[in-house]
């Protein structure tokens, strides 16, 4: 037979408000928090969340919306979610926008999410502000400038300059970027830090050394070919995004040029590509795990705003950014030319 609040009464003497209390996640004391799961945990008790949702108005669990599932950092999202979210009971909910017929928030809200945390793409900016009306919503990876929500996101200025004060320290005066597209906030970002860094210490980029162009492979593979046959070649080559990382090293295989000698490249993420090339790869690393990890606390913190203020609809505060910094694994693609170059970044 299945245990109920009864039981439970019966093994903990508490009342059944103060058991009652505790599963629709309101505030009991320490003690009979402890002494509630001890029993449930003796009697096999399991609440029933479905009816829970109903008295509550909350299903205890969130939506995760993604433009596709095919790749590493989609996953890592999913699974840094996850794992913060689980402690608390709470579970999530994925679904993917890959075109814009997908309907993928309006899917979300019929399961009653209490919130999504979104990797947003332009045809569900809309649909998610709709659903930002009624539920937290947190934008991660980059900023839709339509949508006026919570966000967080790679400090992506700190990531290209970063970069540049790297290659900088190694000596490098004549530097290039393949970039990708401007008009992606986070391209744009990394971009703008890297050149800023740069032409603070007298060592920019030439114009026709900053190339932007898609994500893709074969824009990094064709960016790195054009790079390679200027009059002055750049002595290293700062890529802005995974796929261009992968093009560009491409290219320099297929070029017969070795990577750290003849020509220093610096890419962005894919540990698992550094690890394969020869010498290894330097790469500005984003800690995706750590991002999703905080989109899920600032889900849950806006939840207890709502919590606390039943009769609100919108969030109590305004929109908050949260920035995480980026890191720099080293390998051996970056050669030392010369002494290290400083500017006015170091004062």
């Amino acid at each position: 037979m299945t245990a109920t609040y009864k039981d439970l009464q019966r093994e903990t003497g508490l009342s059944l408000a103060t058991i009652s209390k505790f599963y629709n996640g309101g505030a009991v004391r320490d003690e009979n928090a402890r002494a509630i799961e001890r029993a449930a945990a003796a009697l096999g008790f399991r609440p029933n969340a479905f009816a829970r949702s109903l008295r509550s108005r909350r299903s205890g669990t969130i939506g995760v919306l993604l433009p596709a599932l095919d790749n590493d950092f989609h996953l890592t999202v999913i699974a840094g979610v996850e794992s913060a979210l689980r402690p608390s009971g709470t579970s999530v909910i994925v679904s993917s926008s890959p075109d814009a017929d997908a309907g993928a928030v309006d899917l979300l809200r019929s399961r009653m999410v209490d919130g999504i945390i979104a990797v947003p793409s332009p045809h569900d900016v809309e649909a998610l502000a709709r659903a930002a009306e009624q539920v937290p919503v947190v934008q991660i990876d980059w900023r839709a400038d339509d949508l006026v929500v919570d966000g967080v996101f790679l400090d992506n200025h700190r990531a290209g300059a970063l970069a540049a004060r790297h290659l900088l320290d190694h000596g490098h005066r004549r530097l290039g970027v393949v970039g990708g597209d401007p008009a992606v906030s986070t391209m744009r970002g990394r971009v703008d830090g890297f050149r800023e860094v740069a032409r603070l210490t007298g060592a920019d980029c030439a114009p026709d050394a900053v190339l932007a162009g898609p994500l893709t492979v074969a824009n990094g593979q064709a960016a790195m070919q054009q790079l390679l046959v200027l009059p002055e070649r750049p002595t290293a080559v700062f890529c802005a995004n995974h796929e261009l990382t992968i093009g560009a090293v491409i290219a320099v295989n297929e070029s017969g040029l070795t990577l750290g000698r003849d020509l220093s490249v610096l890419g962005f993420d894919g540990r698992e590509l550094a690890q394969v090339t020869v010498p290894k790869l330097t790469v500005i690393e984003q800690p995706t795990h750590e991002i999703a990890v905080r989109a899920a606390e600032r889900i849950r913190e806006r939840l207890d705003e709502r919590r606390s203020e039943p009769r609100a609809t919108g969030t109590a505060t305004g929109p908050v950014d949260v920035l995480v910094a980026p890191r720099l694994v080293a390998g051996g693609s970056v050669a030392r030319v010369g002494p290290p170059i400083t500017g006015p970044t170091e004062a």
